[in-house]
């Protein structure tokens, strides 16, 4: 039997490490938001609680691992309830706490019992957290704009299942003890190695279609290999460095740059209101009315926020104000003509290179305030950003 749970162990750790390890390694490939680097943090816990339940199985007198193990184990839970609290874009703080709080106590629980706890110690600590992290996330799964997306149903079901089980767990280990029979043959660690395996691959699979369905709506391109066509929008990096350089090219002959940036940060409301599908219509719509009247020559590019902004020479300020009324009117009739959908709140913002402002990522951070202060403005439609010292001036 002690063969049977070492081999049970051992695979348990080898499919939760190689579902970790993909998902992580893609989200490093794919430079993808906060969403992903929760989740992949999530993942990369359970690989470290996976690999220390292994040792202690196969070198009993490393109870230390026991520690180790039990606190990954909660702190995967607990990143991964934080990754869809991040996706329906809820604060963190509070909740970084309690993940924290429940991460320490269960790695605690073990060392205050020390070498006696065996292979059970803090067992409760755990079971309990296991319980009321995967419940938040699963309740978080169905609100928001994770509500509008009919995938994430499928991964509330698995974090659902997985904080029923340890709820059960909990009140058997309570009612018959560590060493009680029902609790080790029905309970113990073949059934839930059985368990773990099977909510793993599921969560990976979900959670890489959750990420899709964001990254779609976030709208990142990534910039194709050198000597290929791109037909995309150009991630934050490559857009910052692009305007950079043109801000550096075009200062010896007092060259004006402008940022224009366009935002609708409505549309996770979309999502939860009437559907991902309704907001990729709207979103596909604001990317294709961009793209067609920004000047031919002009960047376009994701404004780090969430927003879509381009950059280009103009004359003046009264000439890149035009050029961003004409990019309001165009976008808006576009967003007016997807059909049977809600129009949402569109902002448009513009900061211009001067003799004191020729930092491109402060070009872009000001760009994209003005854009939030025009979408939530009554009175206009654009804004253009002034000093610093001053209030931006509005159309």
């Amino acid at each position: 039997m002690e063969m049977d749970i070492l081999s049970v162990s051992a695979m348990t750790a080898v499919v939760v490490i190689v579902a970790g390890v993909v998902f992580i390694l893609e989200t490093l490939f794919r430079e993808d938001d906060i969403v992903s680097r929760l989740w992949s943090i999530g993942f990369l816990s359970g690989i470290l609680a996976s690999v220390s339940y292994v040792i202690w199985a196969f070198t009993p007198d490393a109870w230390g691992a026991v520690a180790i193990g039990n606190a990954a184990f909660v702190s995967s839970s607990g990143f991964m309830w934080l990754g869809c609290r991040s996706f329906n874009n809820r604060t963190l703080g509070w909740a970084g706490i309690v993940v924290a709080a429940f991460t320490v106590t269960a790695g605690v629980a073990v060392l205050l019992e020390g070498p006696q706890g065996g292979s059970w110690a803090g067992a409760e600590i755990m079971f309990l957290a296991l319980c009321l992290l995967p419940a938040a996330a699963a309740s978080e799964m169905v609100r928001g704009s994770l509500v509008g997306i009919r995938t994430s149903i499928s991964l509330a079901v698995v974090f659902g299942a997985q904080a029923i089980y340890y709820l059960a767990r909990l009140i058997v280990l309570l009612a018959t003890g560590r060493d009680g029979e029902t609790f080790t043959q029905w309970w113990g660690t073949i059934p839930t190695s059985v368990l773990t395996i099977t909510l793993t691959v599921v969560a990976v699979v979900i959670t890489s279609l959750l990420r899709a369905e964001r990254t779609g709506l976030r709208g990142r391109r990534t910039l194709t290999a050198p000597g290929t066509s791109f037909s995309g929008v150009l991630e934050p990096r490559w857009f910052e460095r692009f305007a950079a350089d043109a801000i550096e090219r075009g200062a010896p002959r007092a060259e004006i740059l402008a940022v224009i940036s366009t935002r609708i940060d409505d549309l996770p409301q979309v999502v939860t209101a009437f559907g991902a599908s309704e907001a990729e219509d709207l979103r596909t719509a604001w990317y294709r009315a961009v793209r067609l009247y920004a000047p031919t020559q002009a960047w376009i590019g994701d404004d780090g926020s969430g927003g879509i902004a381009i950059s280009t020479v103009v004359e003046s300020e009264a000439d890149a104000r035009r050029l961003a009324a004409s990019l309001h009117s165009a976008i808006y009739d576009a967003l007016d003509a997807v059909e049977g959908s809600v129009l949402p709140v569109l902002g448009v913002g513009v900061a211009l290179s001067d003799v004191e402002l020729h930092d491109a990522g402060s070009l872009i951070s000001r760009a994209r305030a003005a854009a939030a202060e025009a979408a939530l403005s009554e009175d206009s439609s654009v804004v253009v950003a002034a000093p610093e010292d001053t209030q931006g001036v509005s159309r």
